[in-house]
């Protein structure tokens, strides 16, 4: 019975054995002392297709290698060479010899006879690996890459996270960032980097992060930073890309900009008709009023009164020229131009704005050596300018208390009249300077402005196809300066 039970355990063991053996890759064919085939496993015979009717136990080894060679599954050289290797094999554990075997498909086998513990032997047979294919695919593969990286134009920088030690940088993130060795010097201010790192260190990615960037030059420069944590030999790695917003903000600035000039566009042409509708409704009273100084200037011919009615006469008449004016801008009706001399146009402002000036104590300075020369300008209105202009500047020193004359003056630059008003007040506080042009924009207390003049001084000398602008002084004070094209031939 105990004779039974071991050969049942045996033979339970072999089919243990054989069974391993058929879920190999590498084939293995087994001989017994006698030189039988006792087992084949499934890869061995895939490998020898022609002969797949005769691998079956109990096969003798020279007549494998002899229908091997018949049947062209076996070159000569090979056959010779394990028949030899099968004589001469000993049980001594060298490590067996390796055959190279090529077949006609262009597949090539290792082959290998290893002894067995009962006298017998293996031959296994495995498919050749070719390292130096690897070899050439895995730098074929790099270098493509490395084709990828330098030919990306996205800033891409591999750094450290610990000392920020730069491991690699495309050359689009040589170009934007430079060559510094730590990534540090990439961020303009030591807290940006600490946010970047505490944001990125939780989920192992940051995106779209806004930080203050420093160019290749030194300059900053708005960035938008995103990034992801990698292991890279055992050690924690940035990868980040780098874009630069500046050039996306000045278009979005650009933008802005053009929308604004829409909507004081809009603003103006509203403004444009309200006034239109003052004007019309004050030009009747007005006429009146003229009319009426007319009447009592001749009756008063000769009189103590006659120049005060002149006066009077005046101011209806060039009453009655803004609320024209108005109306033509409003309208947008041609100018009237033609040939003024520039000093004409400063004394009748500075006449009209004298009062006002003498009663805030505030001198007004003409800085004119001569007539001055003609520009192409309709009188009226380049008229109203000048006293905007300098009411403003009288205005600005009486509700500050500080400075006490206004003064206007030209010069000639690139055929084009230089004429400037300036004050020694205190000056367009920085936050209001660029908005001092705006349609209904004023800082003048309730009741006292509307925002309408600088507005329409802009819109006037515009249509004399000239520019006005602000220009801050060093000291105190601020200075309007208008450049107007000068009339032919002067």
């Amino acid at each position: 019975m105990a004779t039974e039970a071991q050969n049942a355990s045996s033979a339970g063991s072999q089919q243990g054995f054989g069974d391993i053996l058929e879920q190999l890759d590498q084939g293995i064919a087994i001989f017994d002392v006698e030189g039988n085939l006792t087992l084949a496993n499934i890869s061995f015979r895939k490998m020898h297709p022609s002969l797949a009717d005769i691998l079956e136990p109990g096969l003798p080894w020279s007549i494998f290698l002899r229908e091997a060679l018949n049947r062209g599954g076996m070159p000569v050289p090979i056959a010779k060479r394990l028949d030899e290797m099968e004589t001469g094999l000993d049980q001594s554990g060298h490590p067996p010899d390796e055959i190279l075997m090529p077949t006609a498909g262009g597949q090539s086998y290792v082959l290998r006879m290893v002894a067995t513990l009962d006298g017998g032997f293996a031959l296994m047979q495995a498919p050749r690996i070719d390292q130096s294919k690897e070899i050439d695919a895995a730098r074929e593969a790099e270098a493509l890459l490395r084709k990828v990286l330098e030919a990306c134009p996205t800033s891409l920088t591999m750094s450290r996270v610990a000392d920020g030690q730069v491991i690699y940088r495309s050359p689009a993130a040589t170009e934007l960032l430079g060559t510094a060795k730590s990534s540090f010097s990439h961020f303009a201010h030591s807290e940006d980097r600490a946010d970047f790192v505490t944001a990125l260190l939780p989920d192992a990615r940051v995106d779209n992060m806004r930080v203050t960037g420093v160019r290749a030059d030194g300059e900053l420069f708005p960035a938008d930073l995103s990034a992801r944590l990698i292991d890279y030999r055992g050690e924690d790695v940035i990868v980040s890309n780098t874009e630069d917003l500046s050039k996306e903000l000045a278009v979005q600035a650009e933008l802005d900009r053009q929308r604004d000039q829409l909507f004081q566009a809009e603003k103006l042409s509203a403004l444009g008709e309200l006034l239109a509708g003052i004007a019309h409704e004050l030009n009747n009273p007005l006429s009146i009023i003229a009319g009426n100084a007319e009447i009592l200037l001749e009756e008063l011919e000769n009189s103590p009164q006659e120049r005060r009615v002149e006066k009077l006469s005046q101011a209806a008449q060039r009453c009655i020229r803004i609320v024209r004016s108005f109306l033509s801008l409003a309208r947008e009706e041609p100018l009237d131009l033609k040939p003024v001399q520039i000093s004409e146009l400063v004394a009748n402002a500075v006449d009209a704005v004298m009062p006002d000036a003498e009663k805030s104590r505030v001198s007004l300075i003409v800085k004119m050596a001569d007539p001055g020369p003609n520009v192409l300008a309709d009188e009226v209105q380049l008229t109203q300018v000048l006293i905007n202009l300098l009411t403003n500047g009288v205005h600005a020193i009486a509700e500050a208390g500080v400075g006490d004359a206004v003064s206007i003056g030209w010069s000639i630059s690139k055929d084009a009249l230089c004429l400037s008003v300036s004050d020694n007040g205190a000056g367009v506080p920085d936050e209001i300077k660029t908005r001092i042009f705006d349609p209904l924009f004023t800082t003048k207390q309730a009741g006292k402005g509307t925002g309408v003049g600088l507005a329409f001084c802009h819109r006037i000398v515009t249509a004399h196809r000239g520019t006005i602008r602000l220009e801050q002084l060093k000291g105190q004070g601020a200075r309007f300066i208008m450049e107007l094209p000068l009339s032919q031939g002067s």
